[in-house]
């Protein structure tokens, strides 16, 4: 059964990928992302911190619900996990993606990190 009220909350293992996936999957989270809105915009409140992926990338210290603040909760390395740590994401995780319904939008340098 698919978990709609969060979304690739996950701690990669594997190393990060030489080059970026950018492909729909990663396309329809950017979309997502675009519409999203934050913890302090939402609820005025921070996380307790930011989280750090294995190779490096950092995520700011905010909640972020995606799809114009309605949909499933994530961090903003949503984007870098299926870029670059494909292999690392759960099929279920995969699969709440693939469902978003908010389009399709490449992602800049910046949401990759």
């Amino acid at each position: 059964m698919i978990v709609p009220e969060v979304i690739l909350m996950i701690e990669p293992q594997g190393a990060r990928s030489d080059r970026p996936l950018v492909d729909e999957l990663t396309r329809k989270m950017t979309a997502a992302w675009h519409g999203s809105k934050d913890g302090m915009e939402l609820y005025g409140r921070m996380t307790k911190g930011v989280h750090r992926c294995i190779c490096g990338a950092t995520s700011d210290n905010l909640e972020h619900w995606v799809g114009e603040g309605k949909g499933p909760l994530t961090n903003s390395l949503c984007i870098h996990y299926l870029a670059f740590h494909r292999e690392d994401i759960p099929d279920e995780e995969l699969a709440k993606v693939d469902a978003l319904p908010y389009g399709s939008e490449d992602p800049t340098e910046t949401e990759l990190q």
